[in-house]
């Protein structure tokens, strides 16, 4: 009797990705009704040799002990790049360059949160900051070459792409604005402030324009105050969360949490002495910010629209500002974000979120999949003056936005 040879299917996956200078946010989702799955890594890497990982146990959550090979170079990431080898987060490395191992880290780790096979069909989707969109043709083209095989703590995997886009930070939440407002969105400048850097770009005659990045991210108010600080290191991993919890009045008893003395007045005296420090870096990250918005916004701008969690922590002292100047603020465009999908990430999740339900849509278009779910977009429409709390729900449009020409495609047969 002849042997037949069982063909497996290959699983197609929607899979969005944000390369965050403080962690990579990606979401990911087998096409076309698979529920949504939030994938988070932190943002070190280290270069390693290939005998380092083949010691790495394979107990453990797979966002511990996360690696790849890419030809003859391996990659530790997150945590066991971290706590294994001194890996950093490489802030003055463009993310073009240090994509690949992240985008197959994240790869690997959708095949363990979904139970996927070693090969997949892929709808790829990533952000980048305005200033490295530029070397999209680069980035499409070494992904194209990776995905033929890499290793993995499972084993070598393999991708098909079924298509690629690569755009801009802050273009999740312009599609969002796109969707709800029609033709009613105003010219308006997109700020998006991360971790590593601040991007611009602005929105008029139904066109984006060329985007601005700049280093002016949470990471030069870091920088500022650790140089204004007596014994604070920047490898403390948890110089953000206390900065954080220190809210815009920098309390003094919180930041006690970042000393290294050990007698209980000095670490009170460190406390006092760090808030000082931190009220003073905060203010001049603020005017900074302040002065390089003025400077590239055009006198037709009629709103700014805030994102990342960065502009979170400035918030009060961004209100202020832009309400004695006349001008109309927004935040976040007022997306919705379930729980399951915020992750206790809050707000830092808003734009790859929201650029995931875009291309969740254009994928639908693409593939003639008539979607019937209704899906929460915003807690409350735009203008609205309904005061119930409840939150608004609507049907996905389908008819697909016009793609920005910071877009790039690459379509093969679905």
């Amino acid at each position: 009797m002849p042997k037949t040879k069982e063909k497996t299917d290959v699983k197609k996956i929607v899979i969005t990705i944000d390369m965050g200078a403080s962690k990579t946010k990606a979401i990911v989702q087998e096409y076309p009704e698979g529920k949504p799955v939030v994938l988070l890594l932190d943002s070190e890497i280290a270069d390693v040799a290939k005998a380092s990982v083949e010691n790495v146990q394979p107990e453990g959550s797979p966002e511990s002990r996360a690696w790849v090979g890419i030809g003859d170079e391996y990659f530790a990431l997150g945590e066991l790049a971290r706590r294994r080898f001194g890996g950093i987060s490489q802030l003055r490395e463009l993310k073009y360059e240090l994509a690949i191992p992240k985008i197959c880290g994240a790869f690997w780790l959708a095949k363990e949160k979904l139970n996927l096979g070693n090969d997949v069909a892929a709808y790829l989707s990533v952000l980048l900051p305005p200033g490295e969109v530029q070397d999209k043709e680069q980035l499409q083209t070494r992904l194209k070459d990776t995905f033929r095989g890499f290793d993995t703590p499972a084993g070598k995997m393999r991708v098909k792409m079924l298509r690629y886009d690569a755009a801009s930070e802050g273009s999740g939440i312009f599609f969002h604005r796109r969707r709800t407002l029609g033709d009613r969105v105003p010219v308006s400048m997109y700020v998006m402030l991360g971790y590593r850097n601040a991007s611009i770009f602005t929105f008029r005659s139904g066109s984006i324009g060329a985007g601005i990045t700049s280093n002016f991210g949470m990471s030069w108010l870091v920088n500022n105050l650790i140089s204004k600080t007596s014994g604070l290191s920047p490898d403390n991993s948890n110089i953000i969360e206390v900065l954080i919890e220190a809210g815009a009045s920098c309390d003094p008893q919180v930041m006690q949490k970042l000393s290294r003395k050990r007698k209980g007045d000095e670490i009170q005296l460190d406390g006092e002495s760090m808030s000082k420090a931190l009220l003073l870096a905060r203010d001049e990250y603020c005017r900074a910010i302040a002065r390089w918005l003025r400077s590239k916004m055009d006198e037709d701008i009629e709103e700014l629209v805030f994102c990342g969690g960065t502009a979170d922590y400035i918030r009060p002292e961004i209100d202020a500002y832009f309400q004695k100047e006349g001008m109309k603020v927004s935040w976040h465009a007022n997306i919705f974000i379930p729980d399951e999908i915020s992750s206790g990430m809050g707000n830092r999740m808003a734009d790859v979120w929201a650029f995931h339900q875009h291309m969740i849509i254009q994928f639908d278009k693409l593939t003639g999949y008539m979607r019937s779910e209704v899906v929460p977009l915003t807690k409350s429409v735009e203008g609205n003056t309904n005061n119930t709390g409840e939150e608004v729900k609507r049907k996905y449009n389908f008819t697909p936005c016009e793609r920005p020409s910071t877009f790039i495609a690459v379509n093969e047969n679905v």
